[in-house]
């Protein structure tokens, strides 16, 4: 049985790692642009409770939902960036850090799956309560 600590020397050739670059970049600017649309997300709804009251807790608890959900995208993306420049950046550790990049990419995935599955249930239900409603 092989052992499990071998090491993995792998090094991503030069035009390899320009491609783990151009992916980096274009990571960087999703992991912002996500970061900054939960945080204004986060404003509405803390925005819509000052000036609404009580009558805004309803869609507040959504906007804090959803930024909470934009927020966790931009940090698990911007630590697979950091991740993916390490490949770049460093030698003799391109497959660690490879891993860890794509295991930030799984919980971002992860959380997307996770919100599109709840959105379908809950477009069903309303689908199904639309029909209910429309009986009677």
């Amino acid at each position: 049985m092989p052992s499990t600590s071998t090491p993995r020397n792998y090094e991503f050739s030069a035009a390899e790692n320009v491609i783990i670059r151009q992916l980096v970049d274009a990571m960087r600017f999703v992991a912002a642009a996500s970061l900054a649309v939960g945080a204004f997300v986060l404003i509405l709804g803390i925005a819509g409770l000052v000036t609404q009251g009580r009558s805004a807790v309803g869609p507040a608890l959504g906007d804090f939902a959803e930024a909470v959900v934009f927020v966790l995208i931009g940090l698990w993306l911007q630590r697979a960036v950091d991740a993916f420049n390490r490949v770049v950046e460093t030698s003799g550790d391109d497959i660690t850090h490879l891993l860890d990049a794509l295991r930030e990419l799984t919980r971002v995935f992860s959380l997307q799956r996770t919100v599109l599955v709840l959105a379908a249930i809950v477009i069903v239900m309303a689908i199904g309560i639309h029909g209910v409603l429309s009986l009677g």
